[in-house]
């Protein structure tokens, strides 16, 4: 009797999520897939259509999950408590997941329509809707959305990379959060 295999885009997506994690987005491609599913790799095309198209679904679902953390981890915050609360959130779950935070770098390759691009674009709106209810001292809400945005990825991206050896990250994490933080009037 011959055994079918059960593989939908879910099971290689899952899979492409996994090697994303274990040795980085640029090392994905449909020949390492297909070994890893144990399947010939023009099977992939059942699927995707091409390697680019299972990064725009890992990049939605990876973002998304962060849109769903962020949504829930919020509620009934608000003001500096709702800022410091995204950072943290944020900062923990790209912390959480390895080498998939790599995924940012590619959004930019993408379409406005992108599902990936949207879950960056949702992600944004969310600390653009914290920011629209607190008052700043000296900064622009623009400017500043695009620099606590910008510190906390960059910050834990350099840090998950292992720019930032010999330090103690998260003392410097937390002191570099507390520049924004301060901006805001209380």
């Amino acid at each position: 009797m011959v055994k079918h295999r059960v593989l939908d885009q879910q099971k290689v997506l899952a899979t492409a999520g996994m090697m994303a994690s274990e040795s980085g987005v640029a090392n994905l491609n449909f020949k390492a897939l297909a070994a890893r599913l144990d399947i010939r790799s023009q099977s992939l095309y059942n699927y995707y259509p091409n390697i680019e198209a299972v990064i725009e679904a890992l990049g939605a679902d990876f973002l998304g999950q962060l849109d769903t953390q962020l949504t829930h981890g919020l509620v009934g915050l608000s003001g500096v408590d709702s800022l410091k609360r995204f950072a943290e959130i944020s900062h923990d779950y790209f912390d959480s997941t390895g080498n998939r935070v790599q995924l940012l770098y590619y959004v930019h390759r993408y379409a406005e329509v992108s599902p990936f691009v949207q879950s960056m674009q949702a992600v944004i709106d969310l600390l653009k809707r914290l920011v629209a209810g607190v008052h700043l001292h000296h900064m622009s809400q623009e400017a500043y959305v695009q620099g606590f945005i910008s510190s906390v990825l960059g910050f834990t991206v350099l840090e998950i990379m292992n720019y930032l050896p010999g330090i103690d990250r998260d003392v410097n994490y937390h002191q570099m959060l507390q520049l924004y933080l301060d901006e805001v009037q209380k």
